[in-house]
């Protein structure tokens, strides 16, 4: 027993299973929660130690990026972005940006299970050096597999200062979540963000916004970008239409290239960006130059949307079909 015990393990906080405030968490989002809250660990002993290089007025903070959380837990850097919001939402850790890349992450201590909650892992967290009175296989209860709990995780959990960079919270810190006060600078992203979100929704489905918002992973400049080539791929489809003199004045020509009025544009963009996700993000191939495949693959998926539309809606001639070829 004692060569298990012995080795060095990634703990996860019974709370976390226990508790019935963490019961939609996944486990995915709790092993990602124990590599924020190891690495606390290492920040609160560097900050015992008078380096302060990780403490700030709301307390201690770690640097754990999306990409390095990517790499460890094998998984892509979209799934660590939702696993986190599911942390934040939980309130076990508050993220606030620090310069223009890096997230200060605040991590938090699980709230303890009420002492009325029927456990889900009464066995958890028993002190193994401690003699365990035995009971014969025959009459042995249930009940009498209870081992005796202990709420809290930080005894069993062994520091790995392998890094000097590795940062963490407080020790003494309490169970009432650290809400850092946002900047100036992140006040005026949300309101910006807002505001693409609105002129957004006058145009697009509330499904292809919010597919947007996660593409852009809530950054204003990335959500501007994603708005900017939709348009510009949708302008190079209607400019490439409008070039032959039977499309130029043609009413037809204009139902196909609005968003409005075009079905297949405005319910077909939110598949585009769903496979856009999936071929960036999760294929096996590396894409060289995301930007120009997005762009491309929005620009061919109208072409293929106008051209569908002209075909089902209006009697084209054979040399109308022809024409359609050129986008």
């Amino acid at each position: 027993m004692k060569s298990l015990t012995s080795r060095a393990f990634l703990p996860i906080n019974t709370d976390l299973f226990n508790n019935p405030k963490y019961q939609e968490l996944s486990c995915d989002a709790m092993v990602l929660y124990s590599l924020y809250s190891q690495r606390k660990e290492v920040s609160a002993f560097h900050s015992q130690t008078g380096n302060d290089t990780f403490t700030d007025s709301e307390g201690i903070f770690i640097y754990f990026s999306n990409d390095e959380a990517s790499k460890i837990l094998r998984m892509s850097v979209r799934k660590i972005s939702t696993l986190r919001s599911q942390l934040i939402d939980c309130g076990l850790i508050s993220v606030v940006r620090h310069g223009l890349k890096n997230f200060k992450i605040y991590v938090n201590t699980p709230e303890t299970t009420p002492a009325e909650t029927d456990l889900v892992l009464p066995w958890a967290n028993f002190d193994f050096e401690k003699p365990i009175k035995s009971v014969p296989a025959n009459s042995a209860s249930t009940k009498s597999q209870k081992l005796p709990i202990n709420q809290s995780n930080n005894n069993q959990t062994k520091l790995l200062l392998s890094r000097e960079s590795n940062e963490s919270v407080p020790q003494n810190q309490s169970n009432t979540p650290v809400t850092p006060k946002k900047s100036e600078k992140d006040g005026l992203n949300d309101l910006s963000l807002d505001s693409i979100i609105t002129r957004l929704k006058d145009t697009f489905s509330l499904p292809v916004v919010s597919r947007l918002k996660v593409l852009a992973n809530n950054s204003y400049t990335k959500l501007k970008w994603f708005s900017d080539t939709i348009f510009k791929a949708k302008s190079q489809v209607t400019k490439k239409l409008l070039s032959d003199a039977r499309w130029l004045y043609n009413p037809a020509s204009q139902e196909a290239t609005r968003f409005e009025s075009n079905d297949l544009l405005k319910r077909g963009l939110e598949s585009a960006l769903l496979q856009i996700a999936e071929i960036v993000y999760k294929g096996k191939e590396k894409i060289q130059n995301k930007a120009k495949f997005i762009y491309v693959y929005l620009r061919n998926f109208m072409a293929n949307a106008v051209k569908q539309y002209l075909i089902d809606n209006y009697e084209l001639t054979e040399d109308d079909e022809i024409e359609l070829n050129v986008l």
